[in-house]
């Protein structure tokens, strides 16, 4: 009878260390909106070149050309234990072109699956998260307005409730 006891207990205490391992493991697997995890590492617009001997006009420009915004992002995190370090959420990217005298003419919020392009190695962050140390280069397609000078980008996460 003794000896049922101890196995009773042990089953329980095995249970226990099982329960929360398990919950364990699902915190670790659902990424963390962690705004300073990022850096923003590079940023460039990519817009179609013109030959020396043709003038900038409207003429000149294809609406169709290909303009894209190249934005290469870093993922760092902050923990003190990596292995221990849980997977960051992508964050909203705000692009905000301005004028030649820093006036808005566009802005626009987009969220990490309208940024990340067709890339199918990258729809996995979308779901599980992105590892630390890891940067990630997209190539996001634009329209520029003419008068457009200067561009910002910043990355947010939308507030939720």
């Amino acid at each position: 009878m003794r000896l049922y006891r101890i196995f009773m207990l042990l089953v329980l205490f095995c249970g226990a260390v099982y329960q929360s391992y398990l919950l364990f493991l699902n915190w670790q697997q659902s990424p963390i909106k962690d705004g300073l995890a990022w850096r923003l590492e590079y940023a460039e617009i990519h817009a179609p070149q013109l030959l020396p001997s043709e003038s900038l006009s409207t003429e000149n420009v294809v609406l169709g050309s290909p303009q894209y915004l190249e934005v290469q992002l870093q993922a760092d995190s902050k923990e003190e234990h990596p292995i221990l370090a849980r997977k960051i959420a992508l964050p909203n990217l705000e692009i905000l072109l301005s004028n030649v005298s820093g006036e808005p003419l566009a802005y626009q919020e987009l969220t990490p699956l309208q940024w990340l392009g067709s890339e199918p190695r990258l729809f996995t962050y979308l779901t599980q998260g992105v590892p630390a140390k890891t940067q990630i280069t997209v190539n996001i397609p634009i329209v520029l307005p003419p008068s457009a000078s200067g561009f910002q980008v910043q990355m947010v996460y939308p507030n939720s409730f």
